[in-house]
């Protein structure tokens, strides 16, 4: 029935088109007639990330401005902003790119019915985050070429962009995961902690972070690694660490400013199928009145719409949802290329989220089929090995043969 409404509703400007009504007519009775929900929840990364921050800032002022009773929910770590998202818990949720791909190639703990591939799309740009190497202040480690056998490195499994980062690092220091000292930590603010306490030699994480601040006014303060596609070893860090642009560093901790590191454009996300009237309004807000929150936090002159057409002209790596298209329409800032992105980036979507779906139902099918060697032994959850096996090798079957980085980057 659901399915049925969005569809109606998608059909209806083409038929008030056909009946002599100008779709600018359409636009504007539909933003007439448009009424905020008395309330909705934000999904963000935990307490002391630069993304929650931001949410609380923006949100804070919408509600003033509206009314409307925005709750910013804190998720302790990357797979249950997607499966809160998934599982309609909160209209928003904090993505980026990385995070996208995993859960799109459905590894680690997106390897569940929840939070799985799923499709979801862009509504707003959050941030332009750097992401790098950091190093206490103190510390011998000055460039990448330090990292040797034996360093102390911080993992954190709440996140794969995070454990993909530390991995990443091993990679372009010429090493396997084997030659290092594998520290690894349970929570984000932890995965900088162990570093300043002078427990890991070098983690992977955000200048802008709050907990890289708090960091850099620790006694020793802090340093960080700077990132050279020049480096020999470049291509099989890029492989692992998809999804971001090199460039200088301007925002965060004085120690990091100047430095070439990865950027990330990280994301509001939401459902496909959510209202896009209630996408675009909210679009538009955003736009319309960042001057109300640009400076309630430092970084939030980050949230406007000249970064999210800054990302789109870079090559966009998710598909934008229509609510927001229909916005950036409007404002002159969509073209034939960005449309024919978005197509490309949508087609390949829905192909993951259709396997994935399917992989689920035939290891169901499977578990509880006495006659199968795989009785009662294969769950959808990711630390099933018989699951993750069998949907390793359903994706090969069917077409998946590629992860969702590589495949994004081979459009044309």
């Amino acid at each position: 029935m659901l399915q049925q409404f969005h569809k109606i509703k998608r059909s209806l400007p083409l038929a008030l088109a056909a009946a002599g009504l100008t779709l600018a007519a359409v636009s504007t009775a539909s933003a007439a007639d448009f009424k905020w929900p008395k309330y909705f929840n934000v999904i963000a990364p935990t307490v002391g990330t630069a993304n929650h921050s931001l949410d609380v800032a923006w949100t804070s002022e919408f509600g003033a401005d509206t009314g409307v009773r925005v709750r910013v929910l804190p998720t302790p770590n990357g797979y249950a902003r997607t499966s809160w998202l998934n599982s309609r818990q909160g209209r928003l949720s904090l993505y980026q790119p990385s995070d996208y791909f995993a859960q799109m190639d459905g590894i680690e703990g997106y390897a569940s019915r929840t939070s799985g591939p799923t499709d979801t799309r862009v509504m707003f740009v959050n941030l332009v985050t750097p992401w790098g190497y950091m190093v206490r202040g103190d510390s011998d480690i000055k460039t990448v070429a330090d990292i040797k056998a034996g360093t102390r490195v911080a993992f954190y499994g709440g996140s794969t962009f995070i454990s993909g980062g530390a991995q990443a690092l091993i990679a372009l220091a010429g090493l396997k995961e084997e030659d290092i000292d594998k520290i690894e930590v349970g929570s984000y603010p932890a995965n900088t902690a162990i570093v300043v306490e002078g427990r890991a030699d070098v983690t992977f994480t955000s200048p802008i972070s709050g907990t890289s601040y708090k960091a850099e006014a620790a006694p020793n303060k802090t340093r960080w690694l700077e990132i050279s596609e020049s480096n020999k070893n470049f291509a099989a860090y890029r492989a692992i660490q998809g999804g971001y642009l090199p460039t200088k560093t301007v925002s965060g901790v004085a120690s990091a400013l100047g430095l070439v590191m990865d950027h990330a454009f990280q994301t509001q996300h939401v459902l496909a199928d959510e209202d896009p009237d209630f996408v675009y309004e909210l679009t538009k807000w955003l736009d319309e009145n960042h001057d109300k929150f640009k400076d309630k936090y430092v970084h939030a002159k980050m949230m406007s719409i000249a970064n999210l057409v800054d990302y789109l002209e870079k090559g966009m790596l998710e598909p934008l949802h229509e609510g927001t298209i229909r916005y950036l329409k409007e404002k002159g800032n969509w073209n034939d290329k960005f449309q024919s992105r978005q197509d490309k980036l949508v087609a390949i979507a829905q192909k993951r989220v259709a396997v994935f779906q399917d992989a689920l139902a035939a290891a169901e099918e499977k578990n509880a089929n006495k006659d199968d060697e795989l009785y009662r032994k294969i769950y959808t959850v990711p630390d099933n090995e018989n699951w993750q096996e069998f949907w390793k090798q359903y994706k090969l079957d069917h077409g998946v043969t590629m992860s969702m980085a590589a495949e994004v980057a081979a459009i044309k």
